[in-house]
């Protein structure tokens, strides 16, 4: 590269490229902090290293040098599975030198523009796999099972009308909660199931904001306080308009408190959970266009997660140490494999592992439960323990990785080259 300044139009369409990129980086789910450090190594490479960004969960800044004209871009909505391992792509090449500014702004048209692979009965069909896998393991027992599955219907349907209207999409929350509640809450009444509670969060589970709220915990403990506490108030009101609608179903049927308690069900077998697993992972496969080349690396996480998850509950029962022990391994893997293989990306290969972590549903039945009197000030503290280890297992997964995968990314290059 030559030691003067790039032209005006160039300069300008790195400054497009890198503005586009933080904000397809935050749309994927990425916390604030990585995209920013992610755009000024890419900035960097492209010859501004004073690259300034600033990342939140709805726009982005970003300028190439003090002093030099700034963009301001908003962050749209999330992306898909097959979107979120595309922009990895761009991203990698970018940094590897096998893209141009041009031709990545080329790629990132073309992944917003990209269809969804499956028809609108495969998604349902996906999602209703989620929520019985979800089921197999939170509440396996057959009424239950039957439940999620019916109230998943009930949520995609929901899903899918929330995107053409505005006002349903507002109220998509407590109008899903409200819907499910209503259908576990009645079984529960005619005598056909136990644990409703359980049984109604399972099919929610694909709403919940679960993943907003540990990463906003992690992003306030590495300092992000604009986007961490914003991600966590509004994940916050999300639980709460869940609630809202779970309390209102018990209330239209008149449920007695039992009907809140935190039973689980046994199931028919330990075959169950080995079975959960596969549905979830087929399910959002299906649902969230998860490429079938990175199927094997997703399910590797999510047995490994799920095994460290139950460790840590059957060694302490009594401590949210099995959502730790479970987010460390949800986090390690994923950026090891990351590393090692420029196939991989760790976000996609996280997000699948995430569901079996449920800080989200935990989050709704202690919610749920102080709105109708039968928790306290213990319920909502034991809620935000558990979000807290998750995000600590997170933070201490990444930083474990970080020994092993810096070496191997700098082979990894230098092979390349």
């Amino acid at each position: 590269m030559s030691d003067h300044a790039p032209e005006p139009q160039q300069a300008l369409l790195t400054r497009t490229v890198l503005l586009r990129m933080a904000g397809e980086l935050a749309a994927s789910g990425e916390p604030v902090v990585d995209v920013e450090r992610a755009v000024r190594s890419l900035g960097a490479r492209a010859g501004y290293p004073g690259v300034q960004v600033a990342a939140s969960p709805t726009a982005v800044f970003l300028s190439l040098s003090a002093g030099t004209p700034a963009s301001i871009a908003p962050v749209r909505g999330p992306l898909r599975l097959d979107q979120c391992a595309a922009v990895h792509a761009v991203r990698h090449f970018l940094d590897t030198g096998r893209l141009t500014m041009a031709q990545a702004e080329t790629e990132l048209d073309a992944i917003r523009a990209l269809p969804h692979p499956y028809p609108a009965w495969v998604r349902h069909l996906g999602l209703m796999g989620v929520s019985v896998g979800i089921s197999l393991i939170l509440q396996p027992g057959l009424p239950n099972v039957a439940v999620a599955a019916l109230g998943s219907l009930v949520v995609s349907l929901l899903l899918t009308q929330s995107g053409r209207h505005t006002l349903l999409g507002s109220l998509l929350p407590s109008l899903a909660a409200f819907a499910v509640a209503l259908l576990a809450f009645g079984g529960y009444q005619l005598g056909l199931l136990d644990g409703p509670l359980r049984t109604l969060i399972c099919p929610l589970a694909v709403l919940l904001p679960g993943a907003l709220l540990v990463t906003g915990v992690s992003e306030l403990a590495q300092g992000a306080m604009v986007a961490g506490a914003s991600r966590v108030f509004y994940g916050m009101v999300q639980l709460g308009l869940f609630s809202l609608g779970v309390v209102g179903a018990s209330m239209v049927l008149a449920v007695d408190q039992g009907a809140f308690a935190n039973v689980r069900v046994e199931g028919p077998g330990l075959w169950v959970a080995p079975l959960g697993l596969a549905l979830i992972t087929i399910g959002i496969t299906l649902s969230e266009a998860l490429p079938w080349s990175l199927l094997r690396w997703s399910a590797l996480v999510l047995v490994l997660t799920f095994a460290a998850q139950l460790a840590g509950q059957q060694s302490a029962s009594s401590l949210p140490i099995g959502g730790f022990t479970g987010a460390v391994v949800a986090s390690f893997v994923p950026a090891l494999l990351g590393r090692f293989r420029e196939d991989v990306p760790r976000l996609v290969a996280f997000l699948p592992s995430f569901w079996l972590l449920v800080p989200g549903t935990v989050g709704l039945m202690g919610v749920s439960q102080i709105g109708v009197g039968t928790g306290d000030g213990a319920t909502l503290l034991g809620t935000v323990g558990i979000v807290a280890s998750i995000a600590l297992g997170l933070l201490i997964g990444s930083a474990l990785a970080l020994p092993v995968s810096r070496p191997a990314a700098t082979w990894r290059r230098r092979t390349a080259q």
